[in-house]
């Protein structure tokens, strides 16, 4: 409704893995704020689209474009995976008024992931070396299995390299690549075959015992 920023998770970026919920939320904005590759997923036909990143407008920019329309019209920011797993949800909670801030779920990649694996991840340490630095090494000594979101520095490559260097030359890591779309790939690696594993791009990935 006017006057909020809804938050919608759209999943791994397939259509038929965003739930219906968001859907209907994404057709009954009037506004909405995203990445250029998710106007692959819904039709934004009729809105004021405003394009987040490279392909469009600075994060910042696309804030104040929101602020100075939020209050008369609905508006939408729309996310890939779940909005409450290392998205923007946080940060859009600082710009705008808390309770302004409603949010709907979704499918995470490392979820899709999990699950294309018939794993099991209540167990697991999740965290994001996405544009950040996190105690990965701790988590690997304190759980079994951990799930990270990567960029380009913290690929199979590095990885590898890590694991290696520390002992743990016999986890496996399960890369996870353009998960949901018909040219997804999952790739399991050992330590060693992960030093000349080339990602086509982005990925999530497992490390675990098995």
């Amino acid at each position: 409704m006017p006057g909020t920023i809804q938050v919608i998770s759209l999943g791994p970026g397939a259509p038929e893995y965003i739930l219906p919920v968001a859907l209907n939320a994404i057709a009954e904005a009037e506004v909405i704020a995203c990445g250029a590759r998710h106007l692959e997923s819904f039709d934004a036909a009729g809105k004021e689209t405003y394009i987040i990143g490279s392909e469009g407008m600075k994060l910042s920019e696309v804030v104040d474009a929101l602020k100075a329309v939020y209050e008369t019209k609905k508006t939408a920011v729309v996310v890939s995976g779940d909005c409450g797993f290392y998205s923007l949800l946080r940060y859009l909670k600082t710009k705008f008024p808390p309770e302004r801030v409603t949010a709907l779920p979704g499918i995470s990649s490392l979820q899709y992931l999990f699950a294309k694996l018939a794993m099991p991840y209540q167990d697991a340490a999740l965290l994001s070396l996405h544009g950040r630095e996190q105690d990965l090494l701790g988590a690997l000594s304190r759980n079994p299995v951990v799930g990270m979101l990567t960029d380009d520095a913290h690929n199979a490559a590095w990885l590898g390299r890590l694991l290696l260097d520390y002992g743990y030359a016999n986890k496996v890591i399960t890369v996870g690549e353009d998960l949901s779309y018909p040219e997804e790939r999952i790739t399991r690696l050992t330590p060693k075959e992960a030093l000349t594993f080339a990602e086509r791009g982005m990925s999530v990935m497992i490390v675990s015992d098995e």
